[in-house]
């Protein structure tokens, strides 16, 4: 697949399946040479499976706190993009509008829009606005490409290879664990048989967490423990991240009746933040409220 970057001083949107599959196409367009900017809700963890990240500029949309971390508001990213557009050229990948419109509304994401496509107009920067399809209604959709022309995107038959730090670690044990994946990646969330505490290796960790992050999950927090001296420590840091897993499952099979009743952009704003497993509680206690009018 290519991706028809737009041409310097202009913004497109990129309607797309996937924004993460989107991405990894776009960046292996884009030269090493050349400045580019992301602004995503991909964590740096799930980015450097796309990317070389050394001498990119990235932002992660997230409360989470961060080397690399931004506010996940309009009004920040708007500042970020306006001071970066001041000199030089370059590329900026946006993402995450969906979220950001579920947090301050929809027309405060077209005014964003507006205001972008304004400020790099005059500027030797080209902007991206990736959009997954569902979540934004037509209406809504034809309000922002009527700003941002849509993108075109080409088929093509080239494959990208991608880096993975964790499959890099040992290239025999990747292989057997990729296989093994293959059997059980899919686009949602499903429970996992626990480990047990006598099954409980380092080799079954990192198929765990290849596991996971198949399902898009991010178990950061857990890598860790592939390192501790101590197993039980290790299997005690894996108990909590399952538990955390087991209660995003049940909310991504919640999320699904919330799509059922006319809340797309909800429920994916919803389903972006359980994966990174945060915030849990107060999703659960929204999504209960929502499902009960």
């Amino acid at each position: 697949m290519k991706i028809e970057i737009p041409v310097e001083g202009r913004v497109g949107t990129l309607i797309t399946d996937s924004v993460r599959d989107s991405f990894s196409h776009f960046s292996s367009q884009i030269s090493e040479s050349e400045n580019l900017i992301i602004i995503t809700r991909l964590s740096p963890r799930r980015l450097i499976r796309h990317i070389q990240l050394e001498n990119v500029d990235f932002r992660w949309l997230t409360m989470q706190e961060s080397e690399h971390s931004i506010d996940p508001s309009l009004e920040h990213v708007n500042h970020l993009v306006n001071t970066s557009i001041l000199t030089g050229n370059g590329t900026i990948w946006i993402d995450g509008l969906e979220y950001l419109a579920d947090r301050q509304g929809f027309d405060a994401v077209h005014s964003f829009v507006r205001n972008v496509v304004d400020s790099v107009g005059s500027t030797k920067w080209a902007i991206i606005i990736s959009i997954e399809n569902g979540t934004f209604n037509e209406t809504q959709l034809a309000q922002i490409t009527r700003e941002a022309a849509r993108i075109k995107i080409t088929k093509s038959s080239e494959t990208n290879e991608q880096y993975d730090p964790i499959n890099s670690n040992n290239e025999d044990e990747s292989k057997e664990i990729k296989n093994e994946d293959t059997q059980i990646k899919t686009t949602g969330l499903k429970l996992l048989t626990k480990i047990s505490k006598e099954g409980f290796t380092q080799k079954t960790l990192r198929e765990r967490i290849l596991q996971w992050r198949n399902m898009d999950l991010d178990v950061s927090i857990l890598e860790p423990a592939l390192n501790y001296q101590n197993p039980d420590d290790a299997y005690k840091l894996y108990s909590e991240v399952e538990e955390l897993v087991r209660t995003a499952v049940e909310l991504d099979a919640r999320l699904d009746i919330l799509k059922t009743k006319g809340e797309n952009a909800k429920a994916f704003a919803y389903r972006y933040r359980i994966r990174q497993l945060t915030g849990l509680d107060e999703i659960g206690r929204i999504v209960d409220t929502l499902l009960s009018e």
